[in-house]
């Protein structure tokens, strides 16, 4: 089988992409906006995704008992996938029934998955493997992902929070539309250097028929990466006038409510307030070292960056005016 190896800046680590399975790996730099890096650079963070059969899993990565199992369900994808977690200090596996098997190691920032059928999408594999090893390995790092948009306005990173239909996507694409680069429209990592800085690992975002109308009817801003069940996955980097950019200063975090009159408006908010939309989705699926690690990362930002209550009005213009307006004055 073809041999494929890829090395990119995931926010000053080197990391290298590695293995021999086409599905992930063979047009892995489209699904990146992490800028490239020679091959030749020593990777301080390693995901391999190579071919195995069954037999071959069990004896090379064999889960852990079930005293150290975390959870056990069903992942929705293109169809039903059973799956167990499990964890112990310093590792966590992930079996997928049919698919395969990944096994992350927090100490040496490696994780390897084994892959033994075609039965899901290659757009849900990347996801379900190698963005989600990325995932666990950046927080073992001290960069955690959170469940927010984020657009850079002026040079400064507003990100927009709130529970589920808030409107954080379409924040996002409003801004867009007036010619701001949207760094994600749902899932922003954020790390301390020199302050908080914003970013993302992938410009593809999924959007559904109704936004499609709405926000992308200029089909020369983007490309369609994949289209599955109605759902487009589009590679936003032609859309923005800073195509490619992953990272920015993150200035302010927004918790969205709308409120169906036409003008927005913002006021303080009490940090606390912003914690029901960055949980519990942002804490899932890992160790309880690093569930802690990440809580206490987000509740020291909360302290220590604006936060804002952004009462979403039906008038873009308005909700445009008002975001330009508080980026002037961070």
């Amino acid at each position: 089988m073809k041999k494929y190896s890829y090395t990119f800046d995931a926010f000053g680590f080197p990391l290298k992409i590695f293995g021999n399975w086409p599905d992930c790996l063979k047009d892995i730099c489209s699904w990146y906006v992490m800028p490239p890096l020679e091959t030749s650079c020593e990777p301080q963070l390693t995901i391999e995704i190579s071919g195995a059969n069954i037999e071959e899993i069990e004896k090379h990565m064999p889960l852990p008992s079930e005293s150290h199992k975390l959870k056990k369900g069903v992942m929705l994808a293109n169809e039903n996938f059973d799956y167990t977690s499990s964890a112990d200090n310093e590792r966590q596996w992930i079996d997928y029934a049919r698919v395969g098997r990944i096994m992350i190691d927090y100490a040496n920032g490696s994780a390897i998955a084994l892959m033994c059928g075609s039965a899901m999408l290659p757009t849900y594999q990347k996801i379900l493997f190698p963005d989600y090893a990325l995932d666990k390995l950046l927080a073992s790092r001290g960069i955690f992902s959170m469940h927010a948009s984020c657009a850079v306005v002026n040079g400064k990173g507003i990100a927009f929070t709130g529970n589920s239909g808030a409107g954080k996507s379409t924040a996002a694409f409003i801004l867009m539309q007036k010619g701001m680069p949207i760094l994600t429209d749902e899932k922003l990592y954020v790390f301390k250097k020199d302050g908080y800085r914003a970013g993302a690992v992938s410009d593809i975002i999924k959007v559904n028929d109704d936004s499609m109308s709405r926000f992308f009817a200029g089909r020369d801003s983007y490309s369609e990466y994949d289209v599955i069940a109605g759902e487009h996955y589009l590679k936003m980097s032609a859309a923005t006038k800073s195509a490619g950019q992953n990272q920015s200063p993150l200035k302010a975090l927004c918790l969205l409510e709308q409120t169906g009159v036409p003008q927005t408006q913002i006021s303080a908010v009490n940090p606390t307030k912003l914690v029901g939309g960055l949980f519990p989705v942002t804490i899932t699926g890992t160790t309880r070292r690093y569930k802690a690690a990440k809580f206490d990362f987000i509740m020291e930002m909360l302290v220590n960056i604006e936060c804002r209550l952004v009462k979403f009005g039906t008038d873009i213009d308005s909700f445009t005016e008002k975001i330009k307006e508080l980026a002037d004055t961070l």
